[in-house]
C-alpha cells in the first residue's frame, strides 16, 4: 500500500509551487518540468505541454478524498504548463466526464494506487516509479552526477528498490539499508548493492543519501555536509540535522506528479505531443 498522505501535508502545496521551483532550481539546476523529462530520459523540447489537456478525478473509495488533493495534483500540472481540471464528479462518474471532455490523461488515486492513464492507448504512469526516478534525477543534479560515486538508499520498499535500480545503472555504488532485513538482502540478490545492518554507521559514512524511509533520522548519524533526497513521508528531519546537510530535497507531491504526468504523455510520442 502506497504511503497516504494526510489533509496537513497537503494543505500548502498550491500555494508553495513558486517558492517549490525556485528552491529545485538552486538545487538541482533544473525547474520541475526540466527534472521530470530527466527523470524519464526524454528532452523537454520533445513535449509541447501546452496542447496537454488533464483531467483529476476523486475518488471515494477506502478512506476517501484527501482535502486538496485532487487540486494540488492539478495546480502542480498547471505548472507544468499543462491543462488541467478537477471532474465535478468522483469514481466512475468522474472518469466518464474526463473522457467526454476528451482529456489526454486522466489522473486517478485511491488507498493502494495512484496513476495516470494516457487516454489515447490505456498505458499509466504509476506514484511509485515516477517519486523513485524524480528523486533520483535530483539527487543526481544536486551531486552534479552519480557516476562512481557512493550513495546509501534508506528502505526497500516500492519506492527505495526503484531508486536503487536506478542509482546502480547509473554507475554508482549503492548500499541500502532497511530495517526489515530481509527486503534489502532480497533486493541485493536481484541488483548489485550492499546490505548495511547499522543504520547511523551508514549514514555517517555517506554523503549522498536517497531516503525512502518513513523512520525519523538522528541528527547525530548526519555526515557534515551531506545531500538527501527524501521522498520519505513524514520528513525525517529535526533543526539539527537540518543544519549539518548541504541539501534536502524533499516535498509530499510536487515531483512525483510531475514525473507521472510527463511520463504518461510521453507514451503518445512526441509526434502527437506536438499536434
Amino acid at each position: 500500500m502506497m504511503t497516504r498522505l494526510t489533509d496537513d501535508m497537503v494543505k500548502d502545496i498550491i500555494c508553495s509551487l513558486d517558492s517549490t521551483d525556485d528552491t529545485l532550481v538552486s538545487l538541482t539546476g533544473m525547474n520541475t518540468l526540466e527534472l521530470a523529462c530527466d527523470a524519464i530520459g526524454i528532452s523537454p523540447d520533445t513535449i509541447n505541454t501546452h496542447d496537454i489537456r488533464v483531467g483529476v478525478v476523486p475518488v471515494t473509495s477506502g478512506l476517501g478524498i484527501i482535502t486538496r488533493f485532487s487540486d494540488s495534483v492539478a495546480e502542480i500540472i498547471k505548472k507544468l504548463g499543462m491543462e488541467a481540471f478537477v471532474t465535478e464528479s468522483p469514481d466512475v462518474a468522474g472518469l466518464a466526464e474526463a473522457l467526454s471532455a476528451k482529456c489526454d490523461i486522466i489522473f486517478m488515486a485511491d488507498d493502494v494506487q495512484f496513476i495516470a492513464i494516457n487516454a489515447g492507448n490505456g498505458r499509466y504512469s504509476n506514484n511509485s516509479f515516477s517519486t523513485a526516478a524524480g528523486y533520483v534525477s535530483a539527487l543526481k543534479g544536486a551531486a552534479k552526477g552519480l557516476a562512481g560515486k557512493a550513495v546509501l538508499v534508506l528502505g526497500a520498499g516500492r519506492v527505495g528498490s526503484i531508486a536503487a535500480e536506478l542509482i546502480v545503472s547509473m554507475g554508482a555504488e549503492v548500499t541500502i539499508y532497511d530495517i526489515d532485513g530481509k527486503k534489502a538482502n532480497d533486493l541485493s540478490r536481484r541488483v548489485k548493492i550492499k546490505v548495511a545492518d547499522d543504520v547511523g554507521a551508514a549514514l555517517s559514512s555517506h554523503d549522498l543519501i536517497f531516503n525512502a524511509s518513513p523512520a525519523p533520522i538522528e541528527a547525530d548519524h548526519i555526515r557534515e555536509g551531506s545531500i538527501f533526497s527524501s521522498p520519505g513521508i513524514p520528513f525525517p528531519f529535526d533543526d539539527a540535522g537540518l543544519k549539518k546537510v548541504k541539501a534536502v530535497i524533499h516535498d509530499p507531491l510536487n515531483i512525483g506528479v510531475a514525473v507521472m504526468a510527463v511520463q504518461s504523455a510521453s507514451f503518445s510520442g512526441p509526434m502527437e505531443l506536438n499536434r
